[in-house]
């Protein structure tokens, strides 16, 4: 933060308010920044709105920092290529030729630097932009800085290499002070990759006092009172003390603010924020668009209302669906008496493939696809030596005959075994 505030210049046309950057009209961004640059952090995550300067504050300015004060190898990945060049043309040269400190370092104008679109040079290290849908771009060179952006819009895998984000973060191994920054707005529940990351995170939460008792707290929607045909007027009711302060009240004490961390020992620092914390927007433009999300709501039609909470609120989206009762499934447990039940047509196996383990499941199944759990089993050894007996202790369990009712056997006519990305030698020698 103290670099930004000194040398960072924002610019005109990819800026509202071109010129010196000053932390303070932001100041959750401070501690975000300051934890990117802390030598005693290895990896950052930020799981947030989308109007809360994530690009600027915690793409650009470490960018900028590590370029002028401590030169390294530097990797930014967007989603996809084409984000990846309109990021280099529409936010980082305009940062390189306005700020002065950058522009020095790295030059766009000489022919002969070497810099191109997707890789600018500098003395001690350069920057290279990739996308997270090309395996070329992020296994074709060596990092110590990896700043992954909007990670929930990255594809499964980069071609058919695997997890993007994990191919990158392998080319940090040599670095003993390599730092990541994984930041995204969040997406659906359960396939979100930044929810995940943050959740094994110290979840740091931006907390501002109250402007009447001075209790610190998160700002959250249901603390918001509004009246919809009057939205000159929007209020903050304090969770604490009960007292309803405006929007300009309570963002007078936004400098007082910070993050408090659920687990402030875990050493992966995770910062969460929503627009209701941002000063970059106002609190009438997030009702504004909860209503016309809500008043799509009851025709039917979800879309605003999950973009809303994504990108406004900074969470999830959970997905409607039929639930069950964990209580009333346990009920309906039934016991087999017997290795197969007597509808079971066909046996099929699935195999894990862990490190110092195989994990193997055989399912029966039945008429109309109906399938019942057999057997399951967790054979251990060294599954990266197909020398070791784990490999011959799964092949005999793979050939078991299992009985029916009537004395009947049957034995499994298919085993998937996961070879991708892992074991994947081994696997298709065996």
């Amino acid at each position: 933060s103290e670099w930004a505030d000194t040398f960072r210049r924002l610019s005109a046309g990819s800026s509202a308010e071109p010129g010196r950057w000053r932390t303070s009209k932001a100041p959750y961004q401070k501690e975000i920044m300051d934890a990117i640059t802390d030598i005693s952090i290895r990896k950052v995550v930020i799981m947030s709105a989308a109007q809360v300067g994530k690009t600027d504050a915690m793409v650009l300015n470490p960018i900028g920092y590590y370029v002028h004060y401590d030169p390294s190898p530097i990797m930014v990945i967007q989603p996809t290529i084409d984000m990846a060049e309109k990021f280099s043309k529409e936010k980082l040269s305009p940062m390189i030729r306005d700020t002065p400190v950058i522009a020095e370092r790295i030059n766009e104008k000489s022919r002969n630097s070497g810099n191109t679109i997707m890789q600018k040079i500098f003395p001690g290290g350069f920057v290279t932009i990739a996308g997270a849908n090309s395996p070329t771009g992020l296994r074709s060179h060596t990092v110590r800085i990896l700043l992954a952006d909007e990670i929930d819009g990255y594809p499964a895998s980069a071609g058919s290499e695997g997890d993007p984000l994990m191919l990158a973060t392998k080319r940090q191994t040599t670095y003993w002070n390599k730092k990541q920054v994984s930041i995204s707005t969040p997406t659906i529940k359960g396939a979100s990759r930044i929810e995940v990351e943050y959740e094994h995170s110290s979840k740091g939460e931006w907390n501002t006092p109250c402007p009447c008792c001075g209790e610190l707290q998160p700002l959250v929607w249901s603390g918001v009172v509004f009246e919809k045909e009057n939205l000159n007027e929007i209020n903050y009711v304090c969770s604490k003390c009960g007292v309803i302060s405006s929007e300009a009240e309570w963002k007078e004490k936004f400098i007082d603010g910070k993050f408090i961390h659920e687990d402030p020992e875990n050493p992966v620092k995770g910062f969460h924020l929503n627009t209701l914390a941002s000063t970059l927007t106002t609190w009438r433009e997030v009702v504004e668009k909860f209503l016309v999300a809500n008043e799509e709501v009851k025709k039917g039609n979800v879309e605003l209302m999950k973009v809303w909470i994504n990108t406004e609120m900074g969470q999830t989206w959970e997905e409607d669906g039929e639930t069950i009762e964990d209580e009333e499934l346990i009920k309906r447990r039934e016991n087999y008496n017997c290795e197969i039940p007597a509808d079971v047509l066909y046996l099929t196996a699935g195999v894990d493939t862990q490190d110092d383990r195989f994990e193997v499941e055989v399912v029966g199944w039945g008429p109309e696809y109906e399938s019942w759990g057999i057997k399951f089993a967790a054979l251990y050894g060294d599954t990266g030596n197909i020398q070791d007996p784990v490999w011959d202790n799964l092949d005999a369990f793979l050939s078991q005959s299992f009985e029916k009712p009537d004395g009947s056997k049957l034995k499994i006519i298919v085993t998937c075994i996961d070879s991708g990305g892992h074991r994947t030698n081994q696997v298709y020698k065996f």
